[in-house]
């Protein structure tokens, strides 16, 4: 048992000095990123950039959704399709009418993360004349949208 002992501990050593296992296969595009927070950030922010372009021209929009990518925005209590790909995302785009966007900073455990691996991020979206909030679930795979699922409503605001 005492002979286990080292070998782990060497095992372990140079599991670590290899490099950060989140670094991601080579041609995933993404920039090396440190941990789960500068991940979810910097995919939180291509969210927004999609929305942009999506709501734009359009041009560039290809590199960062899949062609197959769906998605989807309900309203009241019915959900509707947006349509997929490139279309589906300039669609959302329009639905939503956002001027401004939200959100939320990773407050926990910064952890290393794979930036290539499928990643989650919730980004609401408001169009500030209509008092209405899109929250959108985004899902990333190698850094492309593959998927976008979210929920259209209302909202007050006011001063305390």
């Amino acid at each position: 048992m005492s002979r286990r002992i080292p070998a782990v501990c060497m095992l372990l050593v140079s599991a670590l000095t290899i490099g950060p296992a989140f670094a991601g296969p080579p041609g995933c595009g993404l920039p090396e990123l440190s941990n789960s927070g500068e991940l979810q950030r910097f995919l939180s922010l291509r969210a927004v950039e999609v929305v942009k372009l999506a709501a734009g021209t359009g041009e560039g929009l290809a590199a960062w959704v899949d062609p197959s990518a769906s998605f989807n925005l309900g309203t009241g209590d019915v959900g509707r399709s947006m349509g997929t790909g490139v279309d589906g995302a300039r669609t959302l785009a329009h639905a939503m009418q956002a001027d401004s966007y939200r959100f939320l900073g990773w407050d926990y455990m910064n952890m290393p993360a794979d930036p290539c691996s499928r990643q989650k991020v919730e980004v609401e979206f408001v169009d500030s004349q209509a008092k209405i909030v899109s929250r959108v679930e985004f899902t990333f795979e190698a850094g492309r949208v593959v998927n976008a699922e979210g929920w259209l409503r209302s909202f007050e605001t006011g001063r305390l």
